[in-house]
C-alpha cells in the first residue's frame, strides 16, 4: 500500500498537480569546473543572496528546470542522462536514467500533462520522455529541418501549453560550426506528437525562420504590449557583430525581426534577460578582446555596462521577475554570483556570492512573466469542455461542442503514451454531444490511478483534456 501511495505522488507530481512548492525566494544554480561532475546549490533571491552549501552531485555540462515541484537536471555532452531532485526532500535523487549514447541532450520540456520532451544536439531526434518509468518512450525526427551535414542542432526549448518552441541553429560542423543560414525554431504540437507547419503556403512543413543565425541562448517569453512575444538571442558568426536577439509572435509563428543588435550591445550574444520589453540585459563577448562583459540595453543606439569582465568569464544571467538580475561569474578568484538592481542598473552585492565550483547555469523557481498558450488554429473547431468531477472515482463526464452531426473518435492516453481506451461519439443536430469515462480500458479493466490524456479528433480538429482518476 505504501509503495502504491509513492507512486500515485510521484505521478501527480510528474502530471504537474501542485506538490508542497519550494520556497518562493529559492532559485538554484549548477557549479562546475569543466570536470567529470558538478555540484547543485540553491541561493536566496533577496539580500544578502546567501547560497546553500552543494546539495547535490551533477554530471560537469548540465542545465536545469523546475516542473511540478520536482527539479530536472539534464547531463549534456557524453554524459546524455536525466536526474530528477526533490527539494522538499533535502533535493533526494527520485530518478537518474539515460537519454541514450551519443544523443548530447541539451534540454527538458513538458506537456500540460506533465509529459517530459527533449532536445538533441547531435543526432536529430526529438525525445519524449517516460520519467516515471526512467525510459525515452518515443523519438520524432528533426531530419527534414537540418542542413546538408544532416543534424538541425535543436538545443533551448520553451512550452507555451501543448505547443514546443525549439531552438534550431543549422550549423556546418566541417567549417567550425558556422551557421549555414538563417536560424529557426521548429514548432511541435506535444498533445498530437506532430510538427506544426509555421507557413503553410511554402510547401513542407516549415518552421520560423529567424532574422539571424545561431539561435545560442533560451527562448523567453515577454509581454510586450499586452501580447506575448519570444524571445530568442542569435549570435550568428563568432567575431562578426552580425546577430541579435529576435522577437517572434508565437500566434502567428512569424519573426518580426530583431529587437537589439549585437552592434547595439557591443559583442556577441551568449546570453540575455529580459526584465522588460526594453530593459534588456546580455552578456555579450567583445569580438576584439573576447572579454565577456554584462551589458544593460533600455531602447535606443547603444548600451551601458554594469560590470565589465576580464577574460571569457561571464557565464549565465537570470531574472527573478522583480527587482533582481543575478550574473553567473567565473572569474578567477573572484567567480560566484553577482546580483544587480533591474531597475536601476546598480549592484547590489559588492563581493560576490560564493558558490564551491564556479557557478555556470540558473535554474529559477518559475517563469517569470508566465502567460496563456497561443491558441490553436481557428481551424480546430472542436471544443471539449472540463471533465466533471475532476478528479473522479470513476466517472466524468466530457461536453463536447463541434461541426453538426459529425463522428469525434475518443482516445484515452496514459502518461506513457499508451492508449488504453477508444470510443467513438457521433454529435447531435446542434453539433453538441457528450462522452463519459468510466476509468475502464478497451478490455473492461479497471485503469490504475493517475493521470490522463482524452484526446478528441474529428473532422474540424483535435482537442484534448486531462483527468486524474483516484482510487
Amino acid at each position: 500500500m505504501a509503495s502504491r501511495l509513492r507512486t500515485m505522488v510521484f505521478l501527480l507530481l510528474l502530471a504537474g498537480v501542485p506538490a508542497a512548492a519550494a520556497h518562493a525566494q529559492t532559485a538554484w544554480v549548477l557549479t562546475g569546473d569543466y570536470s567529470q561532475f558538478g555540484r547543485l546549490r540553491s541561493y536566496a533571491q533577496s539580500s544578502p543572496f546567501a547560497a546553500s552549501a552543494d546539495l547535490a552531485t551533477t554530471p560537469g555540462d548540465a542545465v536545469g528546470r523546475l516542473h511540478g515541484g520536482l527539479l530536472y537536471v539534464v547531463g549534456r555532452g557524453g554524459a546524455s542522462l536525466l536526474q530528477v531532485y526533490d527539494p522538499q526532500a533535502g533535493m533526494a535523487l527520485v530518478r537518474e536514467f539515460s537519454l541514450g549514447a551519443g544523443r548530447n541532450p541539451q534540454d527538458i520540456a513538458f506537456d500540460t500533462q506533465g509529459r517530459a520532451f527533449v532536445s538533441c544536439y547531435d543526432q536529430a531526434v526529438l525525445l519524449r520522455v517516460d520519467v516515471a518509468a526512467g525510459t525515452v518512450a518515443q523519438t520524432y525526427s528533426t531530419a527534414a529541418f537540418a542542413d546538408n551535414d544532416g543534424l538541425p542542432e535543436t538545443a533551448w526549448m520553451l512550452a507555451r501549453g501543448d505547443r514546443l518552441f525549439i531552438a534550431c541553429q543549422k550549423l556546418d560542423r566541417a567549417n567550425w560550426y558556422s551557421p549555414t543560414g538563417p536560424g529557426a525554431l521548429l514548432v511541435f504540437d506535444m498533445a498530437t506528437g506532430q510538427w506544426i507547419d509555421a507557413d503553410p503556403a511554402q510547401p513542407g512543413t516549415q518552421p520560423v525562420t529567424l532574422a539571424g543565425g545561431n539561435p545560442y541562448t533560451r527562448i523567453e517569453a515577454v509581454g510586450v504590449g499586452g501580447v506575448e512575444r519570444l524571445r530568442v538571442g542569435c549570435v550568428g558568426w563568432y567575431g562578426v557583430l552580425d546577430g541579435g536577439i529576435d522577437e517572434v509572435d508565437p500566434v502567428s509563428m512569424a519573426s518580426l525581426g530583431y529587437v537589439v543588435t549585437e552592434a547595439q550591445l557591443g559583442g556577441d550574444l551568449s546570453a540575455f534577460v529580459s526584465a522588460g520589453p526594453q530593459n534588456v540585459w546580455a552578456i555579450v563577448s567583445d569580438v576584439t578582446t573576447y572579454n565577456t562583459n554584462l551589458v544593460r540595453w533600455q531602447g535606443g543606439p547603444s548600451h551601458t555596462t554594469p560590470r565589465a569582465g576580464t577574460g571569457f568569464v561571464f557565464a549565465d544571467l537570470a531574472w527573478d521577475g522583480g527587482c533582481s538580475v543575478f550574473l553567473a561569474d567565473r572569474t578567477p578568484g573572484a567567480d560566484g554570483l553577482r546580483a544587480f538592481d533591474a531597475c536601476t542598473g546598480a549592484p547590489l552585492n559588492a563581493v560576490p556570492v560564493a558558490t564551491g565550483l564556479p557557478p555556470f547555469s540558473f535554474v529559477m523557481t518559475a517563469d517569470p512573466q508566465p502567460a496563456p498558450a497561443p491558441p490553436l488554429p481557428v481551424a480546430a473547431a472542436l471544443r471539449v469542455g472540463a471533465p466533471f468531477p475532476n478528479p473522479c472515482n470513476p466517472a466524468a463526464r466530457f461536453d463536447v461542442e463541434g461541426p453538426a452531426g459529425q463522428p469525434v473518435d475518443v482516445t484515452v492516453v496514459d502518461l506513457a503514451g499508451r492508449a488504453v481506451a477508444r470510443a467513438r461519439l457521433q454529435l447531435a443536430a446542434d453539433g453538441r454531444g457528450a462522452w463519459a469515462f468510466d476509468g475502464r480500458d478497451d478490455g473492461g479493466r479497471s485503469l490504475p490511478a493517475g493521470v490522463y490524456r482524452v484526446v478528441m479528433e474529428g473532422a474540424a480538429g483535435t482537442a484534448t483534456r486531462s483527468v486524474t482518476l483516484l482510487k
